[in-house]
């Protein structure tokens, strides 16, 4: 009898997406090399300012909050929920894009769109996602108007900018009445009557501003909120789904757009030499995919810096292997995932990071995973060096080896397969 293959929980899912996208939009809108046109008409709200922890979380709670009122079908709560913790997925790729004189609202919600039309998800989420900035009096960047927005878009919107509003540095009790006063300021202007009336429903409770204040310390807030979704994920969609995230991660950087998809054929290599099964090739694909998605949290001007790093900028960019460890570890299914794609820098005399774990601990497909990633990093251009020839990249793989850091029989495998 065939064994059943192993499936991942989407919630949890759901859940390390939304860490990793906010953990992305934190760390653009401070970084120093960067000028986004922040359009947000807040005031005095200042993007680099703003602490962008659990962004996704709290508009998902507070849409999530406002659908209660509703009284929405359990499909449309679930596509909505979906769509407020991805409503900023396409930040990446517009930070990227952006410039001074550009429109940050327009661009990452019509990147953000594009993106999760790759994605085996609902058909409705993506204009959720492209329209979720739109103004009720036909202000917003694509100039949609009254119920012409998808009412999913405009409860989003709501809690978007009401989290955008909330000083995270004050108790509720402090800015309640300001905040109460400038929801309704924006009838008829960004929200509609009936949006902000039943909004106005959710602020009278104690128990919404407690959870708000909360949750970041309390991830079974949202848990409790959101809408089952019991349907597990197969590898297969997960697979689909990590090669439009790498895609994502690869693109943050100017020289590593195609860094995770090359590791992940790599792996498939690997994996084909070593006879693995079915379920752990897709296992070791999804770890290649998403090894780097910890890289979401560093700032672009470490990663493309063309000159050596600081220690300070050295230590920074290192923490990405905590984050890929931090944000795929607790999805349940993705437990050995998250290993393999987590200790790419690990080495086999224990002084790599984030753990420092050493031979007795790094399984065969970490060593792989290692391997591949420095074979992938050395083959490529960054910016402070061109393509190197694969001569001089095994070489240097040869004395990683020499120094006992690296795996001597994968090494020669991989000599074998490329």
């Amino acid at each position: 009898m065939k064994p059943t293959m192993s499936t991942i929980d989407f919630n949890s899912f759901m859940d390390s997406v939304s860490l990793s996208l906010d953990l992305a939009e934190a760390c653009a809108l401070k970084d120093k090399n960067k000028k986004i046109n922040f359009d947000v008409a807040i005031p005095d709200f200042k993007a680099t300012n703003h602490s962008f922890a659990n962004h996704s979380k709290k508009t998902a709670l507070g849409a999530l909050y406002i659908a209660s009122k509703l009284n929405l079908g359990e499909e449309r709560l679930k596509n909505l929920y979906i769509a407020a913790c991805l409503h900023d997925i396409g930040a990446v790729e517009a930070f990227v894009e952006s410039h001074q004189n550009s429109s940050f609202m327009y661009e990452h919600s019509e990147f953000g769109s594009k993106i999760v039309k790759k994605l085996p998800l609902d058909s409705s989420i993506p204009d959720f996602i492209k329209f979720h900035h739109e103004n009720w009096d036909g202000s917003g960047p694509f100039g949609l108007s009254g119920s012409n927005i998808p009412e999913e878009s405009q409860i989003i919107h709501a809690a978007d900018m009401f989290e955008l509003v909330y000083n995270n540095d004050k108790p509720y009790w402090v800015q309640k009445d300001r905040l109460i006063d400038w929801i309704r300021s924006k009838e008829d202007r960004f929200f509609s009557k009936y949006i902000v009336d039943v909004f106005m429903e959710v602020l009278a409770s104690d128990r919404f501003w407690l959870d708000f204040e909360n949750i970041s310390s309390y991830p079974n807030i949202l848990s409790r909120m959101h809408p089952p979704i019991t349907a597990p994920v197969s590898l297969s969609i997960m697979e689909d789904i990590a090669v439009v995230f790498a895609a994502i991660i690869d693109k943050k950087s100017n020289f590593t757009h195609e860094h995770s998809v090359g590791i992940s054929h790599y792996a498939e290599m690997f994996s084909k030499y070593y006879s693995f099964d079915e379920e752990i090739t897709q296992k070791m694909t999804i770890a290649a995919l998403l090894h780097d998605i910890g890289k979401l949290s560093i700032p672009n001007y470490i990663l493309d810096k063309p000159g050596r790093l600081t220690p300070e900028e050295y230590n920074i960019i290192k923490t990405h292997t905590y984050y890929t460890k931090l944000i795929l570890g607790n999805i349940g299914g993705m437990e050995d995932i998250a290993q393999w794609a987590g200790n790419h820098h690990e080495t086999l005399r224990g002084t790599g990071y984030p753990d420092g774990i050493d031979s007795e601990q790094l399984c065969l497909n970490s060593r792989i995973m290692t391997v591949c990633d420095i074979y992938q990093a050395l083959t490529e251009e960054r910016s402070y060096r061109g393509v190197m020839p694969k001569d001089k990249a095994l070489g240097i793989i040869d004395s990683m080896v020499e120094i006992g850091n690296i795996d001597r029989n994968v090494v020669k495998v991989l000599k074998e397969i490329i």
